[in-house]
């Protein structure tokens, strides 16, 4: 109650006020979060597939490239046997998965992409877009999470 009475007096450094973000501003946040998820978890998947050839002694295997599954059929264990059939089918259901993560982190990316589009002429999303070695992730983060509020000093960019 002190700090509270003490803030409405006008007294700095006290405590800090928090701004609660609107539900739009909120809901433009959701996009880069979603992202961060989706790509969690296509690592997880990469992961395990790796994980479960590497037991069988093949390392040389790599999830992310377009000719998967045709790799899949080809491969030997260490000591030169085909794949056991239970894990090919394994593996092929994990790379179900994981190709549904990379279609959806496809469709998260337009998302954000044309969003962005949208909003380049109204926002400063546009110069950041501009600026060398800020891409489109990037901008869209920097400008969701922080740079889309109003800050009346320099000292407000620290404490929010």
């Amino acid at each position: 109650m002190r700090a509270l009475l003490a803030y409405k007096r006008g007294e700095p450094r006290v405590c800090a006020m928090v701004r609660v973000p609107s539900v739009s501003d909120e809901d433009h946040r959701r996009i880069g979060r979603e992202r961060k998820v989706l790509v969690g978890e296509r690592t997880c998947h990469v992961n395990r597939i790796k994980g479960l050839l590497f037991a069988q002694g093949i390392t040389s295997y790599e999830p992310l490239r377009r000719n998967r599954r045709h790799r899949l059929e080809g491969l030997r264990t260490g000591d030169g046997r085909a794949l056991p059939e239970h894990l090919k089918g394994q593996i092929r259901r994990e790379l179900d998965r994981l190709e549904l993560v990379i279609a959806q982190i496809k469709e998260v990316q337009a998302e954000r992409d044309a969003l962005l589009a949208i909003e380049v002429a109204e926002t400063p999303a546009a110069t950041l877009l501009d600026l060398k070695g800020i891409g489109p992730e990037c901008a869209a983060i920097l400008y969701a999470e922080g740079l889309f509020r109003h800050f009346d000093n320099r000292r407000q960019v620290v404490f929010q």
